[in-house]
């Protein structure tokens, strides 16, 4: 009996679900129930095709299947969803539309990386500890510390309709769609990090609304701790204060509207007023009493284009470069990263066959000289 072929039905038959027997499981993948059997018997070999059915059913990966070990380039994926305060529901009605962007981004890493994505280092489950990783004024370029001081990779994507993080192997990343409110970009990068950081994308049996309350009480505390926010005098403050802490904070009103909902501390009429603008008009008006130098036109419109620029990481990019440059990936994946037409990448060219040999001769020599 070939060893190989049993183990690979050995691990279809564990996978099974409970009330699911080998004939369903053949039926759903449309092999003939005989046939079924006898792979499983290891009296046949499984096909390719059929293996990517089989796991396609039983949500399992063709490489565990094959080897009994984690897929090193798995893709497991989470997402931002909306909230229906009519149904109480949350949704992702894009989703569709958005996995083919998903799939491309977990592709670039495949061929930037194909001997294996470097890990990302594990996160803290507290958010204070994230935070004091990150250090003073973090939202401020919040993509590249959370990349420097996190080991979590931000990538910026036009046409995504929400945001996503993902698994990719061992590799933590996080997708944002390209927005220019910058604010909002911030929630959604506290929010995913918060999914990374709490094991979602491990979790297959946390329900959905679960995982988004509990991603939604990381970025609070992250971005707006409960320390810092009951430490304020929101009796006393004025408008102008207001539109200092938003800033600083890098938060949205209606976020902060909320998370003092939730704390209760005493706010004034005045306050409770204002957090009802929206975080741009809010802004203007702090914004003469700020200064233009804190949260000015020129320091807004600098955030917004920040948000709304395509970006990938620079070592993704550099690596991905590597494998094109080495006849190893497909060059217009990496003209899709850069955004740019393919016949306008220049690469080097190979040497001649005269200039090949003269290094090679060359190499000789020297080692010779040694």
């Amino acid at each position: 009996m070939d060893e190989q072929l049993k183990a690979i039905g050995d691990r279809i038959r564990s996978a099974l679900p409970a009330g699911m027997s080998q004939g369903e499981l053949a039926r759903r993948v449309g092999m003939p129930a005989d046939a079924m059997s006898r792979a499983m018997n290891a009296k046949r070999g499984f096909s390719a095709a059929e293996l990517t059915e089989i796991g396609g059913v039983l949500g399992l990966s063709l490489h565990w299947l094959v080897t009994g070990q984690p897929d090193p380039f798995a893709l497991r994926v989470a997402a931002r969803h909306a909230f229906d305060r009519v149904t109480r529901e949350r949704f992702n009605r894009g989703a569709r539309d958005d996995e083919p962007i998903v799939k491309l981004v977990a592709r670039v890493y495949g061929e930037a990386f194909p001997d294996g994505i470097p890990a990302s280092p594990s996160l803290s489950r507290d958010p204070a500890a994230v935070r004091d990783l990150l250090g003073d004024g973090f939202v401020r370029d919040f993509s590249k510390r959370i990349e420097i001081s996190l080991g979590v990779d931000v990538v910026r994507v036009p046409r995504l309709s929400t945001d996503y993080s993902l698994t990719i192997g061992p590799r933590n990343v996080i997708v944002l769609a390209t927005d220019q409110w910058w604010f909002r970009s911030n929630w959604s990068l506290a929010h995913e990090l918060g999914h990374l950081a709490l094991g979602h994308h491990l979790d297959e049996g946390g329900s959905n609304d679960e995982q988004e309350n509990d991603a939604d009480g990381f970025a609070s505390e992250l971005l707006l701790p409960r320390n810092a926010v009951l430490a304020k005098s929101w009796e006393d403050m004025s408008v102008e204060d207001l539109a200092r802490f938003v800033w600083e904070a890098g938060v949205s009103t209606p976020a902060l509207r909320t998370r003092l909902a939730y704390l209760h501390p005493r706010v004034s009429s005045e306050i409770t007023e204002a957090l009802e603008l929206s975080t741009p008009k809010l802004l203007r008006a702090g914004a003469e009493a700020i200064g233009d130098g804190f949260a000015g036109a020129s320091a807004i419109s600098e955030r917004k284009q920040e948000a709304a620029v395509r970006r990938w990481p620079a070592d993704l990019v550099a690596a991905l470069t590597d494998q094109v440059e080495a006849g190893n990936a497909d060059p217009q994946l990496l003209a899709d990263v850069l955004d740019i037409d393919v016949d306008e990448m220049d690469f080097p060219e190979p040497p001649s066959e005269e200039e090949a040999a003269a290094h090679y001769a060359e190499m000789i020599s020297g080692s010779l000289g040694e």
